[in-house]
């Protein structure tokens, strides 16, 4: 999409162009010809033309015009957007009505004014040395402005001031279920809390006041695992941090967090970090400062280099 401003005192020859044009008056008159006859225009006044369809402009003496120049499907695209509600534009003037044929619209001069300033920074996003994308940004940006200008000479008087009823927003409920903020929650609760604790999926639906069914559903659901692999999750999270950070013995820390035979507790261990947990507390894991040279000034196997 781009503008161009021009000054002409002779009459053009009949041009097409591949693009949807829009001829603004600016000051002067001109006779615009086409296929479909000719309308003469004054300052206020615009003369759109889709793609491939040929104009001829006669001036009366000086005429000075902005011209829009834009994909046409990109252009009705747009104005699709801008006006959702058909029913609201006038008679063949809605993107989807639109035959291509020659529109005129006829504008106050203080609103052709205002929008003089969005036509010359669409003309010289030409020169400017910026990416397409930001390019393509403010071009839709400037588009809106003119939109926003132009807006009640699509509009229908008889509907113009009728406000449009709200669209479905796309949020139309709640997001959370109360059995996650209700059962669940205290059971996640009581169970990190008293994981030293002996229980059973009968005493755990007992405290809630659930089904045991009902209660595994509800875990399920909203943790991943039912009540039972929770609970041995939560307790060996515990036992980790009791290895990692203190001096507990294996089988004390294991009798903490629930675990009265500390060979299941090393079971569990084992099966999430493929070693025992003497074995984890001897052998810490290896580590670099960020002083120390990478060897070979490459990463070793288990390093990761990270950028700025």
């Amino acid at each position: 999409m781009t503008t161009l401003e021009a000054i002409r005192t002779l009459p053009t020859n009949r041009t097409a162009v591949p693009y949807l044009k829009i001829v603004h008056i600016m000051s002067g008159a001109v006779r615009v010809e086409s296929a479909q006859g000719s309308r003469r225009l004054l300052p206020g006044m615009a003369y759109a033309l889709g793609s491939g369809r040929w104009c001829r402009l006669v001036p009366s003496s000086q005429v000075r015009t902005w011209t829009v120049y834009a994909n046409e499907r990109f252009m009705r695209s747009q104005m699709a957007w801008f006006l959702p509600a058909r029913n609201r534009v006038r008679a063949g003037l809605h993107p989807d009505d639109w035959d291509g044929n020659p529109l005129v619209f006829t504008f106050a001069m203080p609103t052709v004014r205002r929008l003089e300033p969005v036509w010359r920074q669409l003309s010289v996003m030409r020169d400017a040395a910026s990416p397409p994308e930001a390019r393509a940004a403010r071009t839709t940006e400037l588009l809106a402005k003119w939109t926003h200008e132009v807006l009640p000479a699509f509009l229908a008087p008889e509907r113009s001031g009728r406000p449009l009823p709200p669209p479905p927003f796309p949020v139309s409920g709640r997001l959370t279920d109360p059995a996650l903020v209700g059962q669940i929650g205290l059971a996640t609760r009581l169970l990190r809390e008293q994981m030293h604790e002996t229980w059973t999926i009968e005493r755990m639906a007992r405290e809630l006041s659930l089904s045991r069914t009902h209660l595994t559903r509800l875990f399920t659901r909203h943790t991943g695992v039912p009540p039972m692999r929770y609970l041995t999750e939560t307790r060996l999270t515990e036992f980790t941090r009791l290895v990692e950070e203190t001096d507990f013995a294996i089988e004390r820390a294991a009798r903490t967090v629930g675990w009265s035979d500390p060979r299941v507790a090393s079971a569990w261990f084992c099966r999430r970090y493929s070693c025992t947990p003497s074995q984890f507390r001897l052998n810490p894991q290896p580590h670099r400062s960020n002083e120390d040279p990478v060897p070979g000034g490459r990463p070793m196997d288990g390093d990761s280099l990270t950028g700025p």
